[in-house]
């Protein structure tokens, strides 16, 4: 039973690391979760492990220019108690406007020779 766990860990992680590799570049990066969240980290100028147990709405955000995100919503846990196992609850939302974003493509094609009245209709889009 260990060594099927063992195999599934690390045919995530192999799949995780070949997933990064090989996605193209991901300008606007976010993750909402409503939940329980654990996170094991590494702080390498110390050489110690982190720990961090989060509970209630988590939102993770890495975005490029003219990005709006709302995020509205409330929530309740609890760390457990008398025998009984952690929880969390709640609602809400997540709004995200991607208004455009300069890439360098752009950039390049204007190097190459590109009018930027041509560029501009591309980025109106």
């Amino acid at each position: 039973m260990k060594t099927e766990l063992f195999y599934r860990v690390v045919i995530v992680f192999v799949a995780a690391i070949l997933m990064a590799l090989l996605v193209g570049c991901g300008h606007n990066v976010i993750t909402y979760g409503d939940g329980i969240k654990a996170e094991v980290g590494l702080i390498p100028e110390e050489y110690k492990l982190s720990a961090t147990f989060w509970y209630g709405k988590i939102l993770s955000v890495c975005v490029r220019e003219n990005t709006e995100i709302e995020m509205q919503g409330a929530g309740s846990g609890s760390a457990g108690t008398d025998e009984k196992q952690a929880g969390a609850s709640g609602t809400g939302s997540v709004k995200v406007k991607v208004g455009p974003q300069i890439t360098g493509y752009y950039v390049d094609a204007l190097k190459a020779g590109a009018k930027p009245e041509d560029l501009k209709k591309h980025i109106e889009k």
